[in-house]
Formats: structure tokens, sequence, C-alpha cells
């Protein structure tokens, strides 16, 4: 039997919503490492047990599918692979694979230095400067380059200032309140705006790119790819994909290095080892990104400070999860910012302690920063790369 959490739909929300690390923690010291937990979006079982996470994470496309998907395609898109159900989310995530991985990933070494040295020329003595706002920058400028392949100043100006009003625009209430995505609440009604002028560009984009020569951007690289039956992705499905990865991609990096100099100053003997080990690397990508400390810093931050507190997931059969049996029909949400803060593993899971990850392996129930199984974000070695 698992245990009754918080009960009222709002308050849970709200909490989540506004401190989710703190939320799950005072939830996990109350009701254990798993519970029920209701919520305005739906009745949701919150683990941070890794054999909870583990047995979740072994099962199939046909034994799981995206929570609510019907909330996030106003938002993403119908196409999205984040709304998307077994095989079609099983071809779909063997299409988006390869740009991700291995050499075509490493081409994007070059660009993403580029955006950063950009962005830090502008820095002048005596600035003040906000580091999320800076992060922000870089990562926008890495997609519209990198994702979208646009190589002129004036129109990566245009799809940098195009994709900000966007992601400004979005209202997060919107994810778990599904009866904000109206008209009539303002908030929904400025990104709605926003999100069609982005899909009237990414199409007209979409349209001129198909007969443009092709270049090493994961836009050029999805064109020419085809499913398993030989047929290629629509012009739909290729906005539904560059929007989602806009979505995905920005926060990462964005937040994600933000914390992690935030994280670096906090402890000073961490930036001191870090900078002692980049000034010996040199300058060429590939080699940065194998250092063995910067690695572990990236990976620190990660754990510490979680993008996507939980990844939710929707059981299409019944399942036993660890000692839990489960319904069909049941959410699951394995919850990052209760793991990564379990002193079981991460002793004094409060200090900022890159060295966690060079003494240890920790297995993807225990690390679980870009969720896991068959859904794991398929941007994830490239979002650790640009880190």
């Amino acid at each position: 039997m698992i245990p009754s959490g918080p009960r009222f739909r709002l308050p849970t929300s709200l909490a989540i919503l506004r401190n989710p690390d703190r939320a799950y923690q005072r939830w996990k010291g109350r009701y254990g490492s798993t519970f029920l937990a209701r919520a305005v979006n739906g009745d949701v079982v919150i683990t941070g047990d890794p054999v909870v996470i583990r047995d979740l994470f072994r099962a199939t496309d046909h034994q799981v599918e995206p929570f609510r998907p019907d909330v996030l395609a106003p938002l993403l898109g119908p196409h999205s692979i984040f709304a998307l159900k077994g095989q079609a989310h099983v071809e779909e995530r063997k299409l988006l694979m390869p740009p991700f991985h291995g050499q075509r990933m490493r081409a994007y070494g070059d660009v993403i230095q580029a955006c950063t040295l950009a962005e830090l020329a502008r820095w002048q003595p005596g600035d003040r400067v906000v580091m999320s706002d800076a992060m922000l920058t870089v990562s926008l400028q890495v997609i519209v380059q990198a994702v979208f392949g646009v190589q002129d100043a004036a129109g990566q100006a245009h799809w940098e200032a195009l994709l900000r009003e966007t992601i400004d625009a979005f209202d997060p209430l919107a994810l778990f309140v599904p009866q904000l995505q109206k008209s009539w609440y303002p908030p929904y009604r400025r990104f709605a705006a926003a999100r069609d002028a982005l899909h009237a560009g990414l199409m007209e984009h979409i349209r001129r790119a198909r007969s443009a020569p092709r270049g090493d951007d994961i836009l050029s690289l999805l064109l020419d790819a085809t499913y398993a039956d030989g047929g290629a992705m629509s012009d739909e499905a290729l906005r539904d994909e560059l929007i989602s990865l806009l979505f995905a991609g920005h926060e990462t990096t964005q937040i994600s290095m933000a914390w992690a100099l935030y994280r670096l100053h906090e402890r000073p003997e961490t930036l001191h080892r870090l900078r002692a080990e980049l000034d010996e690397a040199g300058s060429e990508p590939d080699a940065l990104a194998k250092l063995p400390y910067l690695s572990a810093v990236v990976d620190e931050t990660l754990r510490i400070d979680p993008i996507v507190p939980d990844v939710l997931r929707t059981l299409t059969v019944p399942m036993q999860l660890g000692p839990h049996q489960l319904a069909a029909g049941t959410h699951v949400a394995p919850v990052a910012a209760m793991v990564h803060r379990d002193p079981a593993l991460y002793p004094d899971p409060d200090l900022f302690e890159p060295q966690r990850f060079l003494d240890g392996r920790f297995r993807p129930w225990e690390f679980l920063p870009f969720g896991g199984g068959t859904r794991r974000c398929v941007g994830a070695a490239l979002a650790t790369y640009e880190m």
C-alpha cells in the first residue's frame, strides 16, 4: 500500500511550482520515499526510491507512455517526441538520436565556443553581469546556429529575438492546469500568439532549408533522415521537434551553467582546481569535453541543482515497481530532487563536491538529470557536451 501524501491539489501544485526541491524533501521526510500526491493535473505516485525508479526505467515504450500528452501538444506540437506514444515514439527516437551523438555532435564544438566567446567579448570591467541572462544568450545562439543552421548575423539576431519572445511568454502554470490553455487566460493568450509567430517562421525556414545546400546543423541532418519505411519527416514534424529542442535545450545550458558558476564561486577551492585543469588543456573542444574534473563539475551541478526535478510517466499495463504493484493508468514520477539528495547515495548531499563523481559511478536510477529509460532526453549528450 502506497502511503497517501499531500491531499489538497492546489497547495500541492503551488508548492511544486514555487520550490520543488524543498517541497519534495519535506514530503519525503513526512511520507517516505514513495507516496501518492494529488495535484491539479492528476494523482501521481511520487518516488525517490532508486529500486522503484530502476524498475520503471526498464519498462518498454509499450508499457509506459508520456504523462498527459494532451497537455503538451498545444505547447510543443502534436508531433513532438515528448507527446508521442508506443511505436511512434520508438521510430521518432531512432530518427532523432544520430545527430546528438558521436562525431556529428562534436562538430558543434566550435559553434558552442564561438557563441560563448562572443558573449564574453561583450563584458567590460565593472559590468554587472546577470549570469542566467548571459547563459541564455549563449544557449539561444547555439540553438540558432547548431540546430536551426542560421549562419548570417542578421538572421541570427532575428531568430534569437523570436525565440526569446516565445520563451518569455511561456507560462508553466498552463502545464499544471490544462484548463488555462484557453484564449481567455491572458498569459496563455500571449504565449499562443508568440508560438504561432514562431510556427509560421519555422515552417518558412524549413521550406527554404529543403531546397538549400545541407550543412552540419541538426535541421540539415533531420531533413535527410528517414524512418524505417523510407519516409521523411514532414514539415510539421520537423517544426514540432525543433520547438521541443528549443524548450528542452535552452534551459539545460542556461540554468545549469548559471548554477555551476554560482556553486564554483561559493566553494573557491573547486574553482581553483577547475581553472588549473583548464589552464593545462588548451582550447580544442573535444579535449576540453574529456577533462575529468570539468566533467565532474557538470555532473555535480546537475545533481545538486537538477533542471527538471521530476519526470512523469503513465503505466499502460499493470506493473511491479519495487515493492509496489501498480495498476495500468497509474501516473508515476521519479524525482531527481529526492534521489540526488539521498545521503545514502550522496554523503553530505547539500555540499557541492565534484570529487564524488571521480570517486564513484552512479547508475541511471541514482543519477537522473535527463530522466531515464526509453524516454531519456535525446539531447542529453549534447547538453552535457555544451556545458
